[in-house]
């Protein structure tokens, strides 16, 4: 066989080789990039959940971008409810659980207006709406909330008086842009005086998936990839010089193996 040929088929192997170690080494990165963003969120929740409220101006103004270090505060708002401005969020499970999410505005003392998660109502037992949705009225309350991100506007459709998700834009487009927040919501804590709500979601899962195992195993994915390369090279490498191919696994010994540790045995 030409060695010029031979020294291609290996060269070839090589540059595949590379090239899925490289791929392999990229998406590991991006991999360990998404468990430390996911670490950092976590953070940022664990630090906000409870810190004392404070007012939301303090932190955020209607016409400021959201930051991410302000996921989960604790604000204080007054003012009162606008129940002409109700919708049930669609598709939100709880526990296993089919359910929404009451999304209601509030106008504060200021005539600035924020939208207000009223909690979680499962699913009624006849129909695709919660058998019971909490009446809110028009009477001067304080409320404490933990301040959350609007989410991005989705393409689907929902019914009238219906959200497809927390896409505050969305929510808000029969409202005044100057006077409404839509970067943000606020998940109700408490309210005083007191209203019928539905349940409270509590502290978000604070888990950090399996980016970091995912980051390991491409790393080993391009390692075997290299190894691949080298075990096939050297079989090549046998095989041009008249010599049996090596098993793969070392679990499988050569029969003189075998028979010489009967003999010891």
């Amino acid at each position: 066989m030409n060695r010029n040929s031979v020294f291609v088929r290996w060269g070839s192997w090589i540059l595949i080789g590379l090239l899925f170690g490289v791929a392999c080494w990229f998406l590991a990165q991006w991999q360990f990039s998404r468990a430390s963003e996911v670490h950092q969120r976590n953070q940022i929740v664990i630090q906000n959940f409870n810190r004392q409220p404070v007012p939301l101006q303090t932190l955020l103004q209607v016409d400021k971008p959201w930051q991410a270090e302000l996921e989960y505060r604790q604000v204080t708002l007054s003012g009162h409810y606008i129940p002409a401005q109700s919708y049930l969020v669609r598709n939100r499970p709880f526990q296993g659980n089919p359910g929404f999410l009451q999304l209601v505005a509030f106008e504060m003392n200021n005539g600035q207006i924020l939208f207000v998660e009223r909690g979680w109502l499962p699913t009624g037992s006849k129909q695709d709406t919660p058998d019971y949705i909490p009446a809110v009225d028009s009477e001067p309350r304080t409320i404490i909330l933990h301040l959350r991100r609007s989410e991005d506007k989705s393409s689907n459709q929902a019914p009238k008086g219906q959200l497809v998700n927390l896409n505050i834009p969305t929510a808000a487009r029969n409202l005044p842009e100057s006077k409404t927040y839509r970067q943000a919501y606020g998940r109700m804590v408490s309210e005083s005086p007191g209203l019928a709500s539905g349940i409270n979601l509590g502290e978000p899962d604070l888990s950090e998936g399996n980016h970091f195992s995912y980051a390991l195993q491409w790393i080993v994915f391009g390692l075997m990839a290299f190894a691949a390369v080298a075990w096939n090279i050297n079989q090549d490498r046998r095989s041009r010089s008249g010599l049996a191919p090596k098993k793969f696994t070392a679990l499988n010994r050569d029969k003189d193996a075998e028979e010489e540790d009967k003999i010891i045995g």
